[in-house]
């Protein structure tokens, strides 16, 4: 191999990733890679010196878009990127991107190499590439630079949109870095330093809310249920909970884990008050992947519905005698990026009709104004709460 380091390694054209397509285009779009062995430049090697880095190889594979959907928001940010050093760790990230990026990722050596992969956006059609410059470890960190770059030539026509383009860094060298820090570059020329842990969403641009400010409308002596019989669903929780967000299933993280839940009330809802919803009106509950790796939950049923009392948090749902509550023990994989959703109206039956047990579930007594909250047990206990004005 060619030792190199702190090198430019600038292979492959990708076609990009464009939406609000306006102006002209080009006919026709550069195959992704153009490397003479179609890995977007081989083993990497140039005519540098070396070092004394430990970096032995370099290989650039362009991708052909933000494989990420993106789901990042570009006002905010500059890019993403994220470090894997085994093959599992980007399994998420490739199983639907174009054949030629997984037989890059499948041709890596995890035990000598490992990959970067890096997301950023252009003004234009032709911003479709993204290139590495300075690529060094230093200190266990594979640092180096990625520039999005213009490809046109000085004749060719650039379609004016916004576009998003995807680059993987492969990188051998000994020792290998455990930690990434890029330095990306936009299209416009704007310049931020990421690192494989900035996660893939920011949680503050989510929609919804986590509980409302100031005390409930209305907090209840109790909510009990004069129908003989009547079983309460158990808490299948300990302790407190994660407001706002938290680990995955089997996780004691708390709300700073790789999952953040919102209540989504919509605006037109007749309350008046932020996270406070009318009766009869339809809201959703949202459970996104914030962070840059897969997080695996329990069954989407297990979760509670309570109201707060002077008891303290009450289920409001329960069934007739005999009635059984249990729930499949399943790990679900939740992608960077993916969102899971629960939907419901706020009645005594729209509580319950898209829910687990719908057949034998009910909420008794009638609903109250007050304070709920939603309780999802197949995380790490992670909770939203909003009032209920009647």
């Amino acid at each position: 191999m060619t030792e190199l380091t702190r090198r430019t390694a600038i292979c492959g054209i990708g076609t990009g990733s464009v939406v609000a397509l306006a102006g002209c285009t080009d006919e026709g779009a550069p195959g992704v890679g153009d490397g003479g062995d179609g890995s977007d430049g081989g083993d990497g090697g140039d005519d540098g010196d070396g070092g004394g880095s430990g970096v032995t190889d370099t290989a650039v594979r362009q991708a052909g878009g933000a494989l990420t959907g993106p789901a990042w928001d570009r006002e905010s940010r500059r890019g993403f990127c994220t470090l894997a050093t085994e093959a599992d760790e980007v399994r998420w990230l490739f199983d639907d991107a174009p054949a030629e990026v997984r037989e890059f990722v499948e041709a890596t050596d995890f035990s000598a190499s490992v990959l970067a992969y890096v997301e950023s956006v252009g003004p234009t059609t032709c911003h479709d590439r993204i290139a590495f410059d300075d690529v060094d470890v230093e200190g266990g960190t594979l640092a180096a630079d990625a520039t999005v770059e213009n490809t046109a030539a000085d004749d060719e026509a650039c379609g004016e949109a916004i576009t998003f383009s995807g680059a993987l860094l492969r990188v051998t060298a000994d020792p290998l870095p455990d930690s990434l820090r890029l330095s990306v570059t936009n299209g416009w020329g704007e310049t931020a330093e990421l690192t494989g842990e900035d996660g893939l969403v920011d949680p503050d641009a989510l929609p919804g809310g986590v509980r409302p400010d100031g005390d409930p409308p209305n907090v209840p002596a109790s909510f009990e249920c004069d129908d003989e019989g009547f079983q309460r669903h158990p808490q299948w929780y300990e302790g407190g909970v994660n407001w706002g967000g938290g680990g995955g299933a089997g996780s004691d993280a708390g709300g700073d884990g790789p999952l953040a839940i919102r209540a989504v009330i919509p605006d037109d809802d007749p309350a008046s008050e932020p996270m406070a919803i009318g009766r009869g009106t339809a809201f959703r509950i949202e459970l996104t992947n914030v962070s840059s790796r897969e997080a695996y939950v329990g069954n989407q049923g297990k979760y509670n519905l309570e109201l707060r009392t002077e008891a303290g948090w009450t289920e409001i749902r329960g069934g007739d005698e005999g009635a059984t509550f249990g729930y499949t023990d399943e790990a679900i994989g939740v992608r960077p990026g993916e969102t899971l959703t629960w939907e419901f109206e706020m009645t005594e039956s729209g509580l319950v009709a898209n829910g687990p047990h719908a057949d034998v579930l009910r909420v008794c007594p009638d609903l109250v104004p007050g304070r709920y909250r939603f309780v999802f047990f197949g995380a790490a206990d992670v909770a939203v709460a909003f009032d209920y004005v009647g």
